[in-house]
């Protein structure tokens, strides 16, 4: 059995990894998948592709909720396990709605906002409108002149954030 130390490193870990490879919102999202034993879930690689469109402040234009935050919400709710075919369960609902705001407000304590935008500019003196094919170039140009992004750490730390949430209101859903 694996340890929710391990669990919340692993997460981290892969959080930072995905990042480049997925982009933010799919990266958290598969990142505490993963690492909560659900990698090759054919669910979970469904729910996936939904968050492809979240990356980047919704649609890459940075004007929205932090990617990161978007692929954290995605895990967290999915770790309620509530069904569309059930009755709507509103002290459930309202459960995920408190678990992802707790991770938010930990985002807002490290990184002042939950915004792109602004979490784009606290981390890089500047934000970056990654839907124009110029600020994605610089994006991009940028995050590979050091071989780092400054995205990486946030995406570390949204991934292991919500691991650590699930294992506390959810802890059944893990399979490790």
């Amino acid at each position: 059995m694996t340890s929710n130390d391990e669990i919340l490193d692993e997460a981290y870990q892969k959080g930072m990894d995905y990042l480049m490879q997925y982009g933010c919102a799919p990266g958290v999202y598969a990142a505490v998948m993963d690492a909560l034993g659900y990698e090759g879930d054919p669910v979970v690689g469904e729910v996936w592709r939904a968050a492809i469109g979240l990356v980047g402040g919704t649609g890459n234009m940075a004007i929205g909720t932090c990617g990161a935050m978007a692929g954290a919400a995605m895990a967290i709710s999915q770790s309620f396990e509530l069904s569309r075919e059930k009755p709507a369960d509103m002290e459930r609902m309202m459960a995920v709605g408190a678990a992802v705001g707790e991770v938010g407000r930990k985002v807002v304590e490290k990184y002042d906002s939950i915004t792109c935008q602004d979490i784009q500019f606290n981390l890089m003196g500047m934000s970056y409108k990654l839907d124009d094919p110029r600020g994605l170039e610089e994006f991009m140009k940028r995050s590979m002149a050091t071989g780092e992004s400054e995205c990486k750490e946030l995406n570390g730390d949204i991934a292991r954030w919500t691991a650590e949430k699930i294992l506390e209101v959810n802890p059944g859903f893990s399979k490790r």
